[in-house]
């Protein structure tokens, strides 16, 4: 099993799903998250600021659940978070619609010349083609 560090106290984990939080800190996280959505649901459209003065929740956990695409930012988006490659401003999620659909390819480029590479290095044919499937 992969270790990883927990984005809420830092402590290393053994992942069992696509938690990003460990064992310890989820019920805290799930109680933030309600937190926000309850003062969301009351006061839609309101700034990040006034959530996280509201509901005592840090904005770098504002930030990371933006990220996660649990949250998303509407109306006029200054960058409060931004495509990890070209900078572009988001409303939600790590990559712009360009950044990820390039980097899907460029996987897909990836794998093709490694199965090429493996198929000439070992000499056997193989049976099934390898494929990115994201979600979009």
């Amino acid at each position: 099993m992969t270790q990883y560090e927990c984005q809420r106290c830092h402590r290393v984990f053994q992942r069992v799903g696509i938690e990003n939080v460990c064992p310890v800190c989820a019920p805290l996280d799930e109680e933030d998250f309600r937190k926000i959505k309850e003062f969301l649901t009351e006061y839609p459209g309101a700034s990040s600021n006034e959530v996280m003065r509201h509901t005592g929740v840090s904005l770098r956990q504002i930030k990371r659940y933006l990220k996660e695409e649990r949250l998303e930012i509407v109306g006029d988006n200054k960058g409060f978070i931004r495509c990890e490659l070209c900078g572009k401003p988001l409303n939600s999620g790590r990559f712009c619609d360009l950044c990820y659909r390039e980097g899907i390819s460029k996987e897909q480029k990836e794998v093709k010349a490694t199965s090429y590479t493996r198929l000439n290095e070992d000499k056997h044919k193989y049976t099934t083609e390898v494929r990115y499937h994201g979600k979009k």
